[in-house]
């Protein structure tokens, strides 16, 4: 008998996320509309520095678009979406700047939006990656770290380098490339990954063809996303799909029963961060072929919605916030 931990909540195949950096109040022309009616949730990246005034960031294209402020990254929040740190000024940060960059940072945002910010995103380029600030940020608590880096995130993979793909309407030279709706989506279904979108603020027309896509390949992308995952994706904002991963590498599984009548489990976290605030997981289990007529468990004795994944295998999501013992066995 085991009990598997599936690599996706509501074992789903794939996960899909979708991250703006710079956190620009024109998000609200047509990306925050479009997360409505797709039903996507979004995730803001804030130089923490420039809340809630207009950009002036060096020689960026987006000089002169206003950021959210507090009260606005609040309403996102309550659409579903979450909020990262960017840093506190988007330039190289150097060991000196650290504790603004990263901690500063970090306490005025959460004061900002009133929840705690797990997740920081580099700044500019890979080079805000570097050891000294991955090393302070594992320091100061933060459950993850986004890079610059088109790539596809695998379940049990390094959580302070999580990679992203670039959703731009085409690429630097010398590597010139189409915008591709279909970009890293079918890596993602095979390998059963997570495919986490960036760029900035899509209007009518890029406002950096290098930095961003234009509100039709953005609608165009979540089309293709919601067709070809079906129900075989997880639209997730980053912070689920990491506080998933975190919950599922810290389990411990304790068998208490398995008999004819009864499978039973206890369950518990070895070394979880108290900053992991949402602990659902997703088991399957292989039980009797009539177990699965009126499926029965519980959780601390309390019944739990369960579905068959497969023939002779239930399926359950359960909060397991408190530990607690698992219960399967045959229904009424």
């Amino acid at each position: 008998m085991s009990l598997e931990v599936c690599n996706w909540k509501y074992g789903k195949r794939w996960v899909y996320s979708i991250t703006y950096d710079e956190a620009l109040a024109d998000l609200h022309r047509f990306a925050v509309p479009l997360h409505e009616g797709c039903g996507i949730p979004g995730h803001v990246e804030v130089v923490v520095g420039q809340l809630g005034e207009v950009r002036a960031v060096g020689e960026s294209s987006y000089n002169g678009f206003r950021h959210m402020n507090g009260e606005e990254l609040k309403d996102l929040l309550t659409r579903g979406w979450g909020v990262g740190n960017h840093s506190w000024s988007h330039l190289l940060i150097e060991p000196p700047m650290m504790d603004r960059e990263l901690r500063q940072a970090r306490e005025v945002l959460e004061e900002a939006i009133g929840a705690p910010v797990h997740l920081y995103c580099a700044s500019g380029d890979n080079s805000n990656m570097s050891d000294h600030v991955l090393a302070q940020c594992r320091r100061l608590g933060y459950l993850g770290a986004m890079s610059l880096t088109d790539a596809l995130n695998r379940p049990g993979e390094e959580l302070f380098w999580i990679n992203r793909t670039a959703l731009h309407d085409h690429y630097y030279a010398p590597f010139f490339s189409e915008f591709d709706p279909y970009r890293n989506i079918r890596q993602a279904q095979e390998d059963g990954g997570w495919i986490i979108d960036y760029c900035h603020c899509p209007l009518e027309v890029p406002v950096h063809p290098n930095k961003d896509c234009s509100e039709s390949q953005l609608r165009r992308r979540f089309e293709t996303v919601l067709s070809e995952g079906g129900d075989r994706v997880w639209c997730a904002v980053p912070e689920e799909a990491l506080f998933y991963h975190l919950c599922r590498r810290h389990l411990h599984i304790e068998v208490l029963a398995d008999s004819l009548t009864e499978k039973r489990f206890r369950l518990d976290f070895v070394g979880l961060s108290e900053r992991v605030d949402r602990r659902e997981l997703t088991f399957e289990l292989k039980v009797p072929p009539a177990w699965c007529r009126f499926p029965r468990v519980l959780l601390d004795g309390r019944q739990q919605p369960a579905e068959v994944a497969r023939p002779g295998v239930l399926r359950v999501t359960v909060d397991v916030t408190g530990g607690g013992e698992l219960t399967f066995g045959p229904g009424a």
